[in-house]
């Protein structure tokens, strides 16, 4: 900093060498969103990190950090959030009925949610796991491909439409939604789940997000 070697000026200096691609290991302040947003708007692919909750809020965390909303619009194409989960290790998991505090949580992601057609795994633990129960960690995922209607509500900063829209974009599966089905494959614990992802969204699933869960889609969300 005492020599003015802050994050925008190096992202000024990479620019000026006229890259093709450009990788922003994180926007953190203004200065930087707007000039990654720019580079964007200029022809450069560019790939950044943001912390928010959910991929929704990353449109809002743009416009808080003071990037001007027809400039998020006019270069947003995609976002993809992403949690954590450990998987379950695969020597002592074991079916296990589900508790009252898990069937309560997943019921309020819809009425269909807490049924299953194969139990759901729970961690034992064994020397293999160190006792832990859990052998390694798998990615969840929730991807938001913009389409026009969402950038015009980007452009037009109302927030709650886009995030309306964002909700029946094709393709899109809630954080908590994708969670749920890697528990129902024997892969995590629900209990896991609840840990990473209670509380990111906890609104009801209505008919049209339960119609976006379908097989296909996960197949793709967990081979990605």
């Amino acid at each position: 900093p005492k020599i003015g070697l802050d994050f925008a000026r190096v992202l000024r200096t990479a620019l000026r060498q006229d890259p093709d691609v450009l990788l922003i290991g994180e926007m953190r302040d203004r200065e930087t969103a707007e000039i990654g947003l720019r580079a964007a708007m200029t022809g450069h692919l560019v790939f950044s990190t943001l912390h928010t909750l959910n991929a929704a809020a990353a449109v809002s965390r743009l416009i808080d950090m003071g990037a001007e909303p027809f400039l998020v619009a006019a270069s947003l194409k995609a976002v993809l959030a992403q949690r954590l989960v450990r998987k379950l290790c695969v020597q002592c998991s074991a079916d296990a009925p589900l508790s009252d505090t898990a069937r309560a949580w997943l019921e309020r992601r819809g009425p269909s949610a807490a049924q299953a057609d194969r139990p759901w795994r729970a961690a034992r633990g064994c020397h293999q796991c160190n006792h832990t129960g859990f052998r390694g960690r798998l990615a969840v995922y929730e991807f938001l491909d913009l389409d026009r209607d969402a950038l015009d509500a980007i452009r037009r900063n109302d927030l709650t439409a886009f995030q309306r829209r964002a909700e029946l974009l094709p393709g899109f599966v809630p954080l908590a939604d994708a969670g749920i089905e890697v528990a129902r494959r024997g892969l995590t614990s629900i209990e896991e789940v609840m840990r990473v992802l209670s509380g990111l969204e906890d609104r009801p699933a209505d008919a049209a997000q339960s119609q976006r869960l379908d097989e296909d889609g996960v197949a793709k969300l967990l081979s990605a």
